[in-house]
């Protein structure tokens, strides 16, 4: 199971598919939120004060509301599917993780492919960042060669600071798939060998780079525009 912390995380996660096995709240977020939680079978609704909040939470600053969250089922299921996929290589910091996942939520893209070695998709750190959207994107832990392998009719797409291709020049057509790399090596030399283009975010100042989910919603709103048009 996870932690998920938060009225806003709680909302998204109690109205989704994800099985919440315990809820712990004040008085006062129960009071208030009983349609949100009598009607989820199975679940275990406590009652905790303030200060018991304070010692079961794992934020500085509690919230009113925390959730125990069954993990979904993983899934062997590599067939990408919309006119645009992403996936990621060795992201290692939770943080950015969950703002990709986020992401992918407001672009419409409902699945989120990473490396094995990414970070993990439910440490307390990448839900936070999520805000709510981890109740909505699946997240599948695979080796993107074979997923680049198993999707030969997509165009794939690689973020690189020397891209080829300025991602304000081009053209996509869908569908298509967008790998983003580590935070500070960029995507491995294998996996670029495998990979259609590279792609790049042209800069205009003396910043050495960005941050990886950063270049992630700049390169996902561009290419996404390109390809619904």
């Amino acid at each position: 199971m996870f932690v998920a912390e938060g009225a806003k995380i709680a909302h998204d996660i109690l109205k989704s598919s994800l099985k919440v096995r315990n809820l712990y709240a004040t008085p006062l977020w129960l009071s208030k939120n009983t349609a949100l939680y009598t009607n989820n079978k199975g679940l275990e609704v406590n009652e905790v004060s303030e200060e018991e909040m304070q010692k079961i939470s794992g934020l500085t600053t509690p919230q009113d509301v925390l959730l125990l969250v069954q993990m979904p089922e993983e899934t062997d299921d590599l067939v990408i599917k919309g006119p645009l996929a992403l996936a990621v290589e060795s992201i290692r910091d939770p943080g950015n993780l969950g703002t990709i996942i986020r992401i992918c939520d407001w672009y419409g893209i409902d699945r989120l492919y990473c490396s094995i070695d990414c970070a993990d998709a439910y440490n307390p750190k990448t839900v936070q960042a999520t805000m709510g959207s981890i109740a909505r994107v699946e997240v599948i832990y695979t080796d993107l060669d074979v997923l680049i392998d198993r999707n030969k009719t997509h165009k794939s797409y690689a973020a690189t600071l020397d891209g080829k291709i300025n991602v304000h020049k081009m053209n996509a057509s869908g569908p298509a798939l967008l790998v983003i790399g580590n935070e500070a090596h960029g995507i491995s030399k294998e996996l670029l060998n495998a990979i259609s283009e590279t792609i790049m975010v042209p800069g205009y100042g003396q910043a050495e780079s960005l941050n990886a989910s950063i270049a992630a919603a700049v390169l996902v709103d561009n290419l996404i525009r390109q390809i619904k048009n």
